[in-house]
């Protein structure tokens, strides 16, 4: 069974000797810009509809638990526990959509948040996972954030936010390599805050106004 693989693969990333692993070090930031580093949260938000639906179904994944470590130093084993599991989730689990998996909108159902327990899901459950992991192998929850952005494409995405005393970095179901926030390409919209998993912030986009003009262009064109 494929949810036996992921907990079988899962063992095997805990007991692994870390100097066996390529662990190729995180992008160094550029010593003008530090504050780039983080993204910057702008106000409050409201929740996504499928964290709502989620947290409705397992409210025990939800509960609000007290903060823990908002950063993670980011030594040698972290970092190559975070691209170890990054990769082994993006490559156990088969990218399928809610409505071919679950045949949600027949259900009145619009977006769909669980753990992609018969092997298969979408960019959320790749994500639900990859915290679960990681959370499992000793991560602070306060330091792995949901994360939703639009992709390259203008479409929305969601990617985990791992916070690190090297800045905020990205994993993501689309990519094996573990990227920094601006580094990824996208336009970031809101995340979880790091006081409790049910709250959410709007994020700076990490995008110029000439950007945000283009995509907002892009975006007005799709809804024609």
């Amino acid at each position: 069974m494929r949810s036996f693989l992921i907990a079988a693969s899962f063992i095997l990333v805990a007991g692994l000797s870390f100097s066996t692993v390529t662990t190729a070090k995180p992008v160094t930031k550029a010593l003008d810009a530090p504050t780039r580093q983080f993204a910057r949260v702008v106000t409050e938000a409201n929740a996504p509809v499928g964290w709502a639906g989620f947290c409705s179904a397992q409210p025990a994944e939800c509960t609000a638990a007290e903060k823990s470590d908002e950063f993670i130093t980011l030594g040698k084993e972290r970092w190559a526990q975070l691209q170890q599991i990054n990769t082994l989730v993006n490559h156990e689990i088969q990218g399928v959509g809610d409505n071919d998996h679950y045949g949600i909108y027949k259900l009145g159902i619009i977006n769909w948040w669980t753990y992609p327990d018969d092997g298969a899901g979408n960019c959320n459950d790749y994500v639900l996972l990859k915290k679960k992991l990681l959370v499992e192998a000793g991560w602070s929850r306060s330091a792995l954030l949901l994360t939703v952005v639009l992709d390259k494409n203008n479409e929305g995405h969601l990617v985990l936010m791992a916070r690190t005393n090297d800045g905020d970095l990205v994993l993501d179901n689309l990519t094996d390599t573990v990227k920094t926030w601006e580094g990824t390409g996208y336009t970031f919209i809101k995340r979880q805050s790091a006081d409790n998993p049910n709250n959410w912030v709007r994020l700076e986009s990490g995008r110029t106004p000439e950007q945000l003009a283009m995509i907002s262009k892009a975006l007005a064109g799709h809804s024609q």
